[in-house]
């Protein structure tokens, strides 16, 4: 028996070689390439960045936040009266 395909010309057509899904699979990288930038470029702090603040790390500035031992007297506030 014959194969259906004997002696049969099958046309040739560039747009049935993937190229239609490879553009496709670029543009959603090159997409996603820059959400990650724009992510990192808006959130990244240097460790040398002044306002940097490593996990549990005290506010910068604010005194009410400084562990103190226990039974150590509050500290005054500067603006109390004398």
């Amino acid at each position: 028996m014959a194969s259906t395909t004997e002696r049969r010309h099958v046309p040739h057509n560039p747009n049935n070689q993937g190229w239609p899904a490879a553009i496709l699979t670029t543009a959603v990288v090159a997409a996603l390439w820059c959400g990650a930038w724009y992510i990192h470029k808006t959130t990244y702090r240097h460790p040398m960045d002044p306002m940097f603040r490593a996990k549990g790390a005290l506010e910068h500035g604010n005194s009410n936040m400084v562990k103190r031992p226990a039974g150590a007297p509050a500290a005054q506030s500067s603006g109390a009266a004398h």
